[in-house]
């Protein structure tokens, strides 16, 4: 024995292989299902509700069953939808099994929180019993345009011809030829997932019709404003232009995303159940894949054609918000570089008004220099006649290179301070 005990996911993930089978254990059988798409906001009262008629079982599961010897009912919860399932054991009668099961016995078409997506009803025959006549068949099924097959490669044959009825249910009949151990169940459920899945699937279809719509005007925008970017247009109005229009890309692109993997994923799950169906072809008429094929590939492949074209569009815009970017980047240097060729200019003009500054102020400060000087020298020189003039003459010139030699001393100063700085 392993002393570190057992995987706390080991049990939950053993039950889990076996969780969605659906509980019929024979044949004959009648029953009909409900799909309701339930928000995420209704699913608390819609636990509550279940608890209200499951006494002493937890809905928190996910999984209600109540069932006897006679037969029982069953809800379960999906990430979108919720099934309720009534199942009766017992002989099918002249209609088949059909109606049988009336909206009376089922409670929770009063009450229950979510609304009606889908409604099916099922009746499968006793093991190796007659085929049902002709005339049984009709009364419920379009045999002229109904889907028939044998199934399980051959242990069954099935007739539904995809119609709401009486009730809003479909109906698909089931000939027990020879079905053995759970075959029932398995094959009553794949029918079941068939049908649900393919109609969830479908719900992507009529926004992919509106997306469409959508796209050919919005592709008209873009090339407007590819248009407008081409011919010089003002930088502003385009960019505004392209900004709205990109909002408009990313939130279609951000509402549709869940309905786009949930479109994908219940079209995969249609595949595979119709695979394991493991169908041959009655003569006369279509296979299910065949009829689900015609209908259903054209609504997934518009869905995917309106997938391609947001993502193009949104590639689009990117690439001319790029461009636009491109442009008012270069518009942005050429104005740098006109800027940069004013300072320079400034700077020149600005330096050679220094320098001219600089030259009068060595002549005032020689200026001022000198005055001073022939007040120093004055009472001096007065004994000749003429001699402070003479002497103030000789002394301009190596005043004002005495000046000059200190201003530049001084400028010198500066500038190395300032470098230091």
């Amino acid at each position: 024995m392993n002393s570190g005990g057992d995987h706390p996911l080991r049990v939950a993930l053993s039950e889990l292989m076996h969780l969605r089978a659906l509980p019929l254990e024979q044949a004959p059988v009648k029953l009909r299902q409900w799909v309701f798409l339930v928000s995420a906001e209704e699913r608390a009262s819609e636990a509550a509700f279940v608890a209200l008629f499951a006494p002493g079982q937890d809905p928190v599961g996910g999984r209600v069953l109540v069932a006897n010897s006679d037969g029982g009912w069953l809800w379960e919860r999906h990430q979108e939808f919720s099934t309720w399932t009534r199942f009766i054991y017992g002989p099918l009668g002249r209609e088949l099994g059909f109606e049988a099961i009336v909206d009376e016995d089922c409670f929770w078409l009063y009450g229950a929180p979510g609304q009606v997506f889908r409604g099916v009803e099922i009746s499968v025959s006793a093991p190796g019993s007659p085929p049902p006549a002709d005339a049984a068949l009709n009364r419920h099924i379009d045999l002229a345009r109904c889907v028939s097959c044998e199934v399980f490669d051959g242990a069954a044959r099935i007739w539904t011809d995809f119609r709401l009825r009486e009730g809003g249910t479909g109906r698909i009949h089931v000939h027990n030829i020879a079905m053995a151990n759970d075959e029932v169940s398995r094959l009553v459920q794949t029918l079941i997932e068939i049908g649900n899945y393919r109609k969830l699937a479908l719900i992507g279809f009529p926004p992919a019709r509106e997306l469409l719509a959508w796209l050919d005007g919005a592709e008209a925008r873009l090339s407007a404003i590819a248009s407008g970017l081409a011919a010089g247009e003002d930088s502003q109005a385009v960019l505004d232009s392209l900004l709205a229009l990109s909002a408009e890309v990313e939130l279609r692109a951000a509402h549709g995303r869940f309905r786009r993997g949930a479109t994908e994923s219940y079209h995969r799950l249609t595949l595979d159940r119709l695979e394991a169906l493991r169908e041959r072809h009655v003569p006369g008429h279509s296979t299910m894949s065949e009829f689900i094929a015609r209908r259903l590939q054209p609504a997934m492949r518009t869905r995917e054609a309106a997938d391609r074209r947001l993502d193009d569009l949104s590639l689009r815009v990117a690439r001319c918000g790029d461009l636009l970017q491109a442009r008012i980047g270069i518009a942005l240097d050429r104005q740098n570089q006109e800027t940069l060729r004013g300072m320079g200019a400034s700077l020149q003009l600005q330096a050679k008004l220094q320098g001219l500054v600089e030259s009068l102020s060595i002549f005032a400060v020689g200026y001022y220099v000198l005055g001073l000087l022939g007040y120093f020298l004055k009472p001096w020189l007065h004994v000749w006649p003429g001699a402070s003039e003479q002497v103030l003459s000789g002394l301009v010139p190596l005043v004002l290179i005495a000046v000059a030699a200190g201003l530049h001393r001084r400028k010198k100063q500066l500038i190395e301070r300032d470098r230091q700085d």
